[in-house]
């Protein structure tokens, strides 16, 4: 897992984030995010049971999304955060494990160990807020770079864990670090870092 180079790690952004200017910026709803967010929900839906040597479907997603452009403009993800709605009264947001997120689909034996939460900050606010008023995907800069935030609605197999739920409710989010795919002199291989970002 070592030679995943940190995908695994979550980045928390501290402090309130200010609007700040970045090159190529892509705005809320951009079609390339918005195709991308869907494939790490699907992955997420799908990644169920633990095991430290199984590579489940989130895992595999986090790894290509951090070594291949999601877009024309190379972006790629440096970090994936997963917001909980459905069960906590305020949401909160998952640190990762390097496993990625998993989905026990309601199996006690499948829980994992607590992870670490934390509070939104203001930005995750009204980010959530936004999608849960019929927004795909909101994307923000920050002082730590471009941040993503994409909703985790209900499906039909959803309610049958969910049952308080309606179709096409936010049960959850999922956050991104955007940052743009590098290829350093003494490698081949492309990193993810994330982006510098300069106020206007």
């Amino acid at each position: 897992m070592a030679s995943m180079r940190g995908v695994w790690l979550m980045v928390v952004i501290a402090g309130a984030c200010a609007p700040l200017a970045i090159a190529g910026a892509v705005h809320d709803d951009d079609p390339a995010l918005r195709r991308m967010h869907g494939e790490f929900v699907d992955a997420f839906v799908d990644s169920r049971g633990f095991g430290r040597m199984r590579v489940t479907p989130m895992m595999a997603r986090m790894r290509d999304a951090a070594f291949n452009a999601v877009d024309e403009h190379g972006r790629c993800v440096v970090d994936v955060e997963l917001v909980g709605v459905a069960r906590h009264d305020p949401p909160v947001v998952h640190a990762a494990s390097f496993m990625g997120f998993q989905h026990p689909d309601g199996d006690p034996g499948l829980r994992a160990s607590p992870a670490s939460t934390r509070g939104l900050q203001p930005w995750e606010r009204e980010a959530l807020a936004a999608l849960q008023a019929g927004k795909e995907i909101v994307v923000r800069n920050t002082p730590r770079g471009e941040r993503a935030m994409g909703a985790i609605r209900a499906r039909p197999a959803c309610l049958s864990c969910h049952e308080d739920h309606r179709e096409g409710d936010v049960l959850g989010a999922l956050g991104y670090g955007l940052g743009r795919l590098t290829i350093p002199s003494q490698s081949a291989s492309p990193s993810c870092q994330p982006e510098r970002v300069t106020s206007s």
